[in-house]
């Protein structure tokens, strides 16, 4: 509970803009096939980063955050090397095998048509752009990638310790943020994210027995149902695909599984508040009585702090504990 607290009052503590403040801008469109009985799945990327900043870009960079849970990567060998190591890492990364560690990796990268030269050093993508990018100006990059969902260790991840088959946090090429101190290409070892304010058009396309939780709203509820929909289209496709668009968050997060129940209630002005988990009897009392203490958590933040910003917000089961998401929580039940 602790953690669905501070994750509703998160969007409240936006600083006020100083005198000659300013911020980059990052759009995303981005289609994805998941291959469930892999856990791989493959994407295309389109991305217009506007340069809010008054100096001029000759490189961007860009998180590849699953390679992180690879034996010998920085993550694993900080977590066996410091004295107060996360136990929920541990000496796990190390012991991964070939099907069960994450990657990230882009095959192809242009920017405005042409080619770029770019450099993966483990966690952080380096690109070298074709055309700097001046003050004020946008460019488009367009990426071919792939990827490889790890078992669940920390966060994101596949087949988490309560049965959730997807955790998909920190699972796309993300765009690093670049501010009044320059670029944050920090290497990932399990620690915080720093992301780039945007809208992001993310399409789906999985199992058409899997039911998707995450950020943004969804745009085609009558094709894929799932609790979204009365009534849907009907289709003999072995898939569906899912399209949802969030306006202005840092990030994107999704959750994924066969069996998830799906439970929506209007909260405070008409938010609606979905929940997503597992049919098990030992939690399932558990997840009634939070949707209505969800609902009385945002009426206090919006009389005491802010209104919530977004018309949706989601409660789901997955990852490892409690994390919070733009326009989502994954929580363990």
């Amino acid at each position: 509970m602790k953690h669905l607290i501070l994750l509703l009052c998160a969007f409240s503590f936006a600083q006020s803009p100083y005198a000659g403040y300013w911020q980059q801008e990052v759009d995303y469109v981005m289609d994805i096939r998941m291959d469930v009985e892999t856990f791989r799945y493959s994407g295309t990327q389109q991305l217009t980063y506007t340069n809010h900043s008054p100096d001029t870009l000759s490189q961007v960079f860009y998180h590849l955050y699953f390679n992180a849970f690879q034996p010998g990567s920085d993550m694993d060998i900080r977590s066996r090397t410091i004295k107060d190591p996360d136990p929920r890492v541990g000496d796990r990364i190390s012991k991964l095998n070939d099907e069960e560690i994450g990657f990230l990796h882009v095959s192809d990268l242009e920017q405005d048509g042409l080619a770029v030269a770019y450099e993966e050093e483990e966690t952080i993508l380096v690109v070298e752009l074709a055309t700097p990018l001046l003050p004020g100006d946008s460019t488009v990059l367009d990426m071919v990638f792939e990827g490889q969902v790890p078992v669940q260790i920390r966060r994101s991840g596949r087949n988490n310790k309560e049965g959730v088959d997807l955790s998909m946090t920190q699972w796309y090429p993300k765009l690093v943020e670049y501010d009044k101190d320059g670029w944050h290409p920090n290497p990932y070892v399990g620690r915080e994210f720093h992301g780039v304010w945007g809208d992001f058009d993310v399409s789906i396309t999985i199992d058409r027995n899997y039911v998707i939780g995450g950020t943004g709203y969804l745009q085609n509820p009558e094709e894929v149902g799932h609790g979204y929909a009365e009534k849907t289209k009907k289709s003999k496709s072995k898939t569906l695909t899912w399209r949802f668009v969030a306006p202005m968050v840092h990030d994107f997060a999704w959750a994924a599984d066969p069996d998830f129940i799906h439970d929506m209630i209007l909260g405070p002005n008409d938010v609606e508040l979905h929940f997503f988990y597992l049919n098990n009897p030992d939690i399932l009392e558990n997840w009634k009585q939070l949707q209505e203490d969800t609902a009385k958590m945002l009426a206090f933040f919006n009389t005491n702090i802010g209104e919530y910003p977004y018309k949706q917000y989601s409660v789901i089961q997955g990852g490892d504990g409690g994390m919070e998401y733009p326009m989502c929580t994954l929580i363990t039940g």
